[in-house]
C-alpha cells in the first residue's frame, strides 16, 4: 500500500508548531517583561501616604526631618519607593558588561528571580533599614530585566521597525500599570500597606515561562548573512559609549522632572482631601492609559519629526503635565494632568532607549543600555532630594506650576535651535 505525501509530512508538522509556538512565547516573555519595572514603580504609589504616616516617628524619618528640613515621612515613603532606583543605577552598567560575555537571556532569567524574591520581602518586613535593602536588591533585578530585555529587542529588529517595536513594548508597560495601580490601592486599603508587594511575585510566575522558551544564545532566530553584514556594518560606525555622555547628563533632568507625578502625587492628592489609597489609584490610572497611547503613537508620530523636534514634543507635554497639576482644582483636572504626565513617558522611555540603541556599537548595546538605566535611575532617585523640600516650602501644587513654567520656557528655546544634545 503506498504512502500518501501527508503521510509522510505529518510527524514533522507537530514539531514545527511546537517551535513556532515557543518562539512566539519567547518573544511574549521579551516584549513583557520590561513591565516589571514599571510594576516596581506603581506598586506603592497608592501606599506612599500610608507608608509616611506609619514610619514618621520613626527615628530614620525623623533624622531626614531635621536634616532636610522636610516632611520625614513623606522623605522616607518617597525614598523607599525610589530605592530601587539605586540598585538599577549601580547595577546597570555592571550587568550590563556580563549580559554582554555571558549571555542576554541568562541574565534576564536570574535577574527575574532576583527582583521578584526581594520585591516581595516587603511583605513580612517592617524595619526601614532592611526594607531600604530589599528594594535595593529588587533595583538589581530591575536593571538585568530592562538591559537584557531592550538587547534582545535590538538584536532581532532594526531601524524604524525597532523603534515601532519599542514603542510597543510600552503597551505592555502600560498594561501592567492599568491594573496594579487599582489592585494595589485596593490591596493597601484592605489589608494595610505591606499587601501591595506581593504582586512582585508574579516575576516568578515569568520565570519558568522563560526558562522554557528564551534561547539561551539570546537571538529569537539565526542570523541571515544580510544581518550578520549590516551587524558588522553598524559595528565599524556605532560609537563609543564615552561618545554617549552628553545624552546620559541630558537623561539626568529629564528623569528628575519626568517623575515628578509619580512621586508626588499622592501626596498632592491627599492634601486635597483625596486620602485613601484606592481612591487615589483611579486618579493616577490615568497615567498608565495615556502611556499606552503614547507607546502605540511613538513610532509613527516621532519618525518623521526626527530627535531634536522629538524632545521638543516631549518638553512640550511635560511643560502642560505641570501646568495642569499645578492650576487644577479637582479630581478631574489632576487626572488630565496626570495623563499628560504617563502620555509623555509613553514618548521619552522609548526615545531615549532607540538615541542609546542606535548609536552604541552592537557589541556594546548592552553596556550602553545599562549606563542609560544608570542615568535615568539617577535622575529619579534624585528627584524626592531635590524637589520635596522645594514643595514643603512652596507647596503642592505650586510646585508643580513652577516646573511647568521653567519646562515651557525649555521647550521654546530648544525649538528655536538647532544644537541639541540628540543631534546625530
Amino acid at each position: 500500500m503506498a504512502i500518501g505525501t501527508s503521510e509522510i509530512e505529518l510527524p514533522q508538522a507537530r514539531p514545527a508548531r511546537v517551535a513556532g509556538v515557543r518562539e512566539a512565547a519567547g518573544l511574549f516573555v521579551i516584549l513583557s517583561s520590561i513591565s516589571f519595572n514599571m510594576l516596581a514603580v506603581v506598586a506603592l504609589l497608592p501606599v506612599l501616604s500610608m507608608i509616611a504616616t506609619r514610619f514618621e516617628g520613626d527615628p530614620l524619618a525623623i533624622f531626614l526631618a531635621e536634616r532636610f528640613h522636610s516632611n520625614g515621612g513623606q522623605l522616607f515613603a518617597q525614598t523607599l519607593e525610589t530605592m530601587s532606583n539605586i540598585g538599577i543605577l549601580v547595577g546597570g552598567p555592571i550587568i550590563g558588561w556580563i549580559a554582554d560575555r555571558t549571555g542576554r537571556a541568562n541574565v534576564l532569567f536570574y535577574s527575574l528571580g532576583v527582583y521578584g524574591v526581594a520585591g516581595a520581602a516587603g511583605l513580612f518586613l517592617d524595619h526601614p533599614p532592611v526594607l531600604l535593602a530589599s528594594r535595593l536588591l529588587q533595583g538589581f533585578g530591575s536593571a538585568g530585566i530592562a538591559v537584557t530585555t531592550y538587547s534582545l529587542v535590538s538584536e532581532r529588529f532594526e531601524g524604524a521597525a525597532r523603534s515601532k517595536v519599542m514603542g510597543y513594548q510600552q503597551v505592555f508597560v502600560s498594561l501592567m500599570g492599568f491594573i496594579a495601580l487599582p489592585l494595589s490601592g485596593h490591596l493597601g486599603e484592605r489589608y494595610g500597606w505591606h499587601a501591595p508587594f506581593g504582586l512582585f511575585l508574579s516575576a516568578l510566575i515569568m520565570l519558568p515561562i522563560a526558562l522554557a522558551t528564551v534561547p539561551r544564545g539570546g537571538a529569537l532566530a539565526p542570523q541571515s548573512s544580510t544581518t550578520l553584514a549590516s551587524t558588522t556594518l553598524a559595528s565599524s560606525k556605532g560609537g563609543s559609549i564615552g561618545a554617549l555622555t552628553p545624552i546620559y547628563i541630558m537623561m539626568v533632568p529629564l528623569f528628575i522632572v519626568a517623575n515628578m507625578t509619580n512621586l508626588h502625587i499622592s501626596f498632592v492628592l491627599a492634601g486635597d482631601g483625596l486620602k485613601g489609597s484606592a481612591a487615589q489609584s483611579y486618579i493616577m490610572m490615568a497615567s498608565p492609559v495615556a502611556y499606552l497611547v503614547g507607546g502605540l503613537l511613538y513610532g509613527w508620530v516621532t519618525t518623521p519629526l526626527g530627535p531634536r523636534r522629538t524632545l521638543c514634543l516631549i518638553l512640550a507635554i511635560l511643560a502642560a503635565n505641570g501646568l495642569v497639576i499645578g492650576l487644577a482644582h479637582g479630581a478631574l483636572q489632576t487626572a488630565a494632568g496626570v495623563a499628560l504626565g504617563g502620555f509623555a513617558s509613553g514618548f521619552l522611555v522609548p526615545f531615549t532607549t532607540n538615541l542609546i540603541v542606535n548609536r552604541a556599537a552592537p557589541e556594546a548595546r548592552a553596556r550602553a543600555l545599562g549606563f542609560m538605566y544608570m542615568a535615568n535611575y539617577i535622575g529619579s532617585f534624585l528627584n524626592p532630594w531635590v524637589t520635596t523640600p522645594i514643595r514643603t516650602w512652596l507647596g503642592n501644587h505650586e510646585i508643580f506650576l513652577a516646573m511647568g513654567i521653567l519646562l515651557a520656557v525649555t521647550a521654546l528655546v530648544q525649538s528655536l535651535t538647532r544644537r541639541s544634545p540628540v543631534n546625530a
